[in-house]
């Protein structure tokens, strides 16, 4: 779901939905903490550490973790490469586990005076598990994410962050319910001070609830994000 990723959730009754004139509705919420630390001028550690739950019936939840490095080539371009550990409890089947290594590299173009536009293209190599047998599933998966920010005050406190987000399976083993393709989100951002930020960000998406089903269900998730910046003492 940024897993950005979606919900490895097993048969069809785990979930709980809001129906609305033969639409499925699903409600999320997700709960976010980003730090960043510059270890140099060209190297950073990066990464996020979440909670993402169904806030139906709370009939599932995750708690993940990605730790994150990016590499400043220039001032356009970055390499990055990571690694995604989730752990999804379930009320009513198995609790999977999911580890994702994943490589990418992002575009800061075009810059403009009030506007950032990132563009980020990675693959991903996603390792799940029911924990109950440890069988393991696999799944190869190109994502390319468009994203911007724009300033909406003087002195820049607030913001507007907004990306859209597609994801593209190369080959596909992992027996998921809810796997979409494609996410977008857009919200508001404060700049509390130059090493903290506070964003909510409203996010929708379209997922199926299986490989050969029609994208019948809408995703809404109500996602908070706290952003932390260090810098070496160097």
């Amino acid at each position: 779901m940024l897993l950005m990723l979606t919900c490895s959730i097993s048969p069809l009754h785990a979930q709980v939905f809001t129906q609305t004139e033969g639409k499925i509705i699903n409600q999320q919420i997700w709960l976010d903490f980003y730090p960043h630390f510059f270890i140099n001028e060209k190297l950073e550690y990066y990464g996020d550490a979440g909670y993402r739950a169904n806030i139906v019936d709370f009939s599932w939840y995750r708690v993940y973790v990605r730790p994150s490095v990016k590499y400043h080539l220039n001032r356009t371009f970055e390499a990055h490469a990571g690694l995604g550990v989730f752990y999804i409890f379930d009320r009513y089947d198995i609790n999977r586990l999911e580890v994702t290594p994943w490589q990418g590299v992002q575009a800061n173009w075009p810059k403009l005076e009030r506007i950032g536009i990132q563009h980020l293209i990675k693959l991903e190599e996603r390792f799940s598990f029911y924990t109950s047998i440890w069988n393991l599933e696999f799944n190869l998966r190109v994502r390319y994410k468009l994203s911007g920010k724009i300033d909406i005050s003087k002195k820049n406190k607030f913001y507007i962050p907004v990306y859209g987000e597609i994801f593209i399976p190369i080959n596909d083993e992992i027996n998921e319910i809810f796997r979409n393709r494609g996410r977008t989100g857009i919200g508001i951002g404060y700049n509390a001070s130059k090493d903290w930020q506070l964003e909510f960000i409203m996010n929708w998406q379209r997922s199926r609830i299986g490989p050969d089903d029609e994208l019948s269900v809408s995703d809404y998730a109500y996602q908070l994000k706290i952003k932390k910046r260090w810098k070496s003492s160097k």
